[in-house]
């Protein structure tokens, strides 16, 4: 970086004991400015550049130009600030102790007011919280208010139908499920009496009524019970039972190869049973449920009995893979 040195740089000694003087004469006009005021109002006093400033110190421009705004790193140690305010102002011949001095009452400014901001800040959320607060116990006063009144309501309801339900005090009566009791007056029957003197003939008599109600009573009761016992027959429909499927019996398929023959075999239940390229001359039995899948490569080269019966091969090109069931269904 090029240093831009002011002609004032070469003054000699003389002038710098006068510019010293000068400064010294502006003490009483810098102390009411803040530490950066003070020095950069010196600065220019000695027409000093701030990158000479920043040569002479080995600090950067812009870290030069914040000394000067009052604009300090809080996460930087007050100890560097000091240094770096306490280097400036000897540089250029401003009292150490009023710089520092400027500083500490611009920092403890800048602190009352923090400790303003947050003071108010807190107020500001204690109002919140105060607000917020009473808003909760006005929901929790509606929710109770609320249940209170539904619970009256609902012992005002019950009370009212307690008070509508009317006792039944009527009698129960017996009353059988199917059967019916009819009383049937006997019309048929008619008993005439006839005026009698003696004892003998009343007695007679009263055997012939007491005979008489006694068969008509139990033609009464036997007509009765036939009626009950026919409408006690229940028709019952015979379902038969649905047939069980026949399960599927286990086959026998031998397989007799004249060359090379790939095949693959699976049962009525999805087993495979044989598979792959069997030799020429193998002699393959295979049994499992019907029908069989059948799938083969060469059916010119394999020779088949199932059940004893022989399959016609002939029937499938020969070259060609056949694909067909055992038993084969025409």
């Amino acid at each position: 970086m090029t240093n831009d040195v002011s002609p004032a740089v070469e003054v000699d000694k003389e002038q710098q004991s006068d510019v010293t003087e000068q400064v010294t004469e502006l003490n009483d006009y810098i102390e009411v400015l803040s530490p950066g005021a003070m020095l950069s109002e010196a600065r220019k006093a000695l027409s000093l550049s701030q990158e000479f400033i920043s040569s002479k110190l080995n600090l950067k421009v812009a870290l030069v130009q914040n000394i000067e705004d009052d604009i300090f790193d809080p996460s930087m140690p007050v100890t560097f600030n000091r240094g770096y305010l306490a280097n400036y102002a000897k540089l250029v011949g401003v009292e150490v102790k009023e710089v520092l001095a400027s500083y500490d009452a611009l920092d403890a400014a800048t602190i009352q007011r923090s400790e303003m901001l947050s003071f108010s800040k807190e107020t500001s959320k204690q109002a919140e919280h105060s607000r917020v607060m009473w808003l909760s116990y006005l929901i929790v006063a509606v929710l109770v208010g609320l249940t209170v009144l539904w619970w009256l309501q609902e012992s005002r309801q019950q009370a009212d139908d307690s008070s509508n339900m009317i006792p039944n005090t009527a009698p129960a009566e017996n009353v059988s499920g199917d059967v019916v009791t009819t009383n049937i007056e006997p019309s048929s029957l008619v008993i005439e009496t006839a005026p009698v003197n003696d004892n003998a003939q009343l007695s007679e008599k009263k055997d012939e009524i007491e005979l008489a109600l006694d068969t008509s009573t139990k033609a009464l009761i036997n007509d009765a019970n036939n009626d009950l016992k026919a409408s006690a027959n229940i028709v019952v429909n015979d379902v038969s039972q649905p047939a069980e499927p026949e399960v599927a019996a286990i086959s026998t398929a031998v397989f007799t190869f004249k060359g090379d023959c790939w095949v693959n075999i699976y049962d009525a239940t999805g087993e495979r049973i044989a598979w792959g390229v069997k030799k020429s001359g193998y002699v393959m039995t295979v049994q499992g449920k019907a029908p069989l899948s059948i799938t083969v490569g060469k059916p010119e080269l394999a020779s088949i009995v199932f059940n004893d019966q022989p399959v016609d091969m002939s029937a499938f090109n020969v070259g060609n893979i056949a694909k067909f069931n055992l038993p084969i269904v025409e």
